[in-house]
């Protein structure tokens, strides 16, 4: 099989095993990372995208997740202008399967290199062939590729393929020309990071790669570590400084806030404790690459309970892991000393706990447990070594056709398992459902079961999941605010008090429990209360125009004009786009006979908000009002066109041509309002007066 062939081979592999994701939606974190990040749309400045985190948070806040990846949204947002301004999900699987493939494309040359001038280099191509063709079909890559924001993963491992492929160039070259693709090397460097941050750990690799590519054979030491390796390592050095200080710098050397829930181990207060259950998660995710059969979206929660005892068998297991790495760690190094300073296996080792570092625990506290999109770039390493012993072992059996069986037998199960797993991130439902099979003790799992059945309506089901939730996690403070919420619908006001003062009690600086406990205060007759609760959320999110916004509806039950104003101006400071904040606005101006603000702001809003109907038909009705008929025509006919199945447009549109003296239009939109909504009160008795006062003409 010649080259281009085998490179066909791992195209069309990959996408068969990921076209079914074509079909998919956005589901779980993109709906936050995608379709509520404002960042990703072409109308927002793209230098916020440099401003902000990936979910579209000022990256300098408290609040904010603290990573960093521009260049992945700046790919959505080039997304969203192939599809004419729209996030259609179609595009964004395709871009994701066509970086996948290229992925896969370009761990076949930086096999290649692994493997040159190694006892392995007879079997170069055939190696670094076989290795890609099982990374290609590995089931654990599900995540990165049906999940659109492991996006990031893909691009950032992507550069972290292309800068090992051109430091060979600097290793090869000399003068101002190595100079010269060290600098791109970096440069590049630098711009994986800003796809994700753990792409940094590229830089490590080079200088194990730079080690073991030492042309000397030699177990003198001083031998290898010749002075221009020492100059590259050390530039090497310098540039990973800078481009961490800079990351660092740009979230003012401030780290996210987990909590225990987020990773437990990390909080856990026992030494023994952390060090057993890390170890165990580590056994974890190697046996995930082993055999992918157990895949869930998030490990968090109750997935994996602490190890808190010795007794606990799982101790053992760790234990036992522990002494299987350190023999094969020995026998590889002692091989490694008695045949050639350079042997291919310790880039394939290094290959898998470089880039797994950064979510190891052991540099900084992650927040989660498991996050299958970490083992990308180990499953490289992990299918170069199992090919490398899989050759091996079929170079010395007389029975060659059995080991060629097994492999495909291998790729064909693996592919398999990719597509029915890539089933499951079709839609949120599936996902979330498939998680229980995993995890069923994870509260986190059956929160979002019960975010989704909310959102369709589906009361009893999100109630009994958040109630589950809360029971496998009692400190599940986001639960019991949304299950406070459909208790505050039911109007069970005291019982969402009760949960809601829970809640803050968990998390004293949790914004959306303050105002949604403000919101029950009120329902309450608790004004005073309730301005307290809005205030604080405020002082924990200063700009949180949602809470603006029913401070304001509260000031203005309370008759505080003045005060209501204010806070709906806030409101829109910060969320242009809040319609009903525009639109409380011009109603309560217009009852005050404002009407020159009535105009301004009118105009304001719906520059803001053209495709708004809401706000052409307040804005219609004050204009009415001011006897500006034609100027309200238009508005009432844009809110119309915007919006042509509210019976209230036409209904008003009505008075407006009654008012006018146009009683033949009048009387047909009177007619159009009853068709739509043949109970329309307003549009009855308006008909009614119509008829009458053509009867006394």
């Amino acid at each position: 099989m010649d080259r281009s062939t085998k490179l066909i081979t791992i195209s069309v592999a990959a996408f068969i095993c990921y076209c079914n994701t074509l079909l998919g939606t956005f589901v779980f974190d993109d709906s936050e990372a995608i379709v509520k990040n404002k960042d990703v749309m072409p109308y927002t400045p793209i230098l916020n995208i440099f401003k902000n985190d990936f979910w579209g948070t000022d990256i300098t806040l408290n609040s904010s997740h603290k990573s960093y990846r521009p260049l992945t949204i700046l790919s959505y947002r080039l997304n969203v202008l192939y599809s004419n301004k729209k996030l259609d999900a179609f595009q964004f699987h395709a871009t994701n399967v066509i970086l996948y493939g290229l992925l896969c494309l370009l761990s076949v040359p930086v096999f290649e290199l692994f493997l040159k001038k190694s006892k392995y280099a007879m079997n170069i191509h055939d190696i670094a062939y076989y290795s890609s063709l099982l990374f290609t079909v590995h089931p654990v890559h599900t995540e990165v590729v049906a999940g659109l924001v492991g996006r990031a993963d893909i691009l950032s491992s992507v550069l972290f393929f292309i800068v090992i492929l051109l430091y060979q160039k600097v290793r090869t070259s000399n003068g101002e020309t190595a100079v010269v693709w060290f600098v791109i090397s970096m440069v590049l460097t630098g711009c994986a990071v800003l796809f994700k941050e753990t792409a940094i750990s590229v830089l490590g690799l080079l200088i194990v790669y730079d080690i073991y590519r030492q042309k000397k054979k030699s177990t003198s030491w001083g031998e290898i570590f010749s002075f221009w390796l020492i100059v590259r390592s050390m530039a090497i050095i310098l540039c990973g400084l800078a481009i961490m200080y800079y990351r660092f710098s740009i979230m003012n050397f401030e780290g996210p806030i987990f909590t225990s829930n987020d990773n437990p181990a990390g909080y856990a207060q026992h030494f023994f404790t952390r060090v057993f259950t890390y170890n165990y998660i580590y056994l974890l995710n190697f046996l995930l690459l082993i055999w992918p059969e157990w895949l869930c979206f998030d490990w968090s929660m109750g997935c994996i309970p602490l190890i808190e005892s010795a007794w606990d068998i799982r101790a053992y297991f760790v234990i036992s892991f522990w002494l299987m790495s350190i023999y094969l760690l020995y026998a590889l190094m002692k091989k490694n000393y008695q045949n050639d300073i350079l042997d291919a296996r310790v880039m394939g080792v290094s290959l898998i706990v470089l880039p797994f570092l950064p979510a190891s625990n052991l540099l900084f506290t992650v927040g989660f447990v498991i996050a299958e999109r970490t083992l990308l770039l180990p499953s490289a390493g992990f299918c170069f070594l199992v090919i490398i012993g899989f050759r091996k072992l079929q170079q010395n059996s007389d029975n060659k056709k059995i080991y060629s069986i097994f492999f495909y037998t291998l790729l064909l199960i693996f592919t398999l398992r990719t597509i029915l797993r890539n089933m499951s991130w079709l839609t949120e439902e599936k996902l979330f459902a498939s998680a229980l099979d995993v995890c069923p003790l994870n509260a986190k799992v059956h929160y979002n079961i019960a975010k989704i059945a909310a959102d369709n309506s589906n009361k009893e089901l999100a109630s009994v999941k958040y109630k589950r939730a809360i029971e496998l996690n009692p400190n599940y403070e986001q639960a019991m605010n949304n299950l406070a919420n459909l208790l505050r619908e039911d109007k069970k006001f005291e019982e969402a008090e009760v949960l809601l003062r829970r809640a803050l009690t968990v998390r004293p600086n949790f914004a959306a429990a303050w105002m949604n406990l403000a919101i029950v205060l009120t329902n309450l007759n608790r004004t005073e209360e309730a301005e307290h609760c809005y205030k604080t959320a405020i002082k924990h999110r200063k700009k949180y125009p949602d809470c603006f916004y029913n401070l304001g509806n509260l000031y203005l039950d309370m008759k505080r004009n003045e005060d209501a104003l204010k806070a709906w101006e806030m409101a829109v400071l910060y969320r242009p786009s809040h319609t009903a904040a525009w639109s409380n606005t011009l109603v309560l101006l217009d009852s005050l006979k404002k009407f020159e603000e009535v105009l301004e702001l009118g105009r304001t809003a719906l520059m803001h908000n053209p495709k708004s109907a809401a706000l052409h038909f307040t804005f219609a009705n004050s204009l009415g009002k001011m006897q500006q008929y034609e100027k309200a025509e238009g508005h009432f006919l844009e809110a119309i066109l915007l919006n042509p199945e509210n019976a209230l447009y036409y209904s008003n549109l009505g008075v407006l041509y009654h008012r006018w003296g146009k009683i033949l239009k009048a009387r047909e939109m009177y007619k159009k309002a009853l068709q739509i909504d043949p109970y329309s009160k307003s549009a009855v008795l308006n008909l009614k007066k119509l008829s009458k006062a053509q009867d006394r003409q």
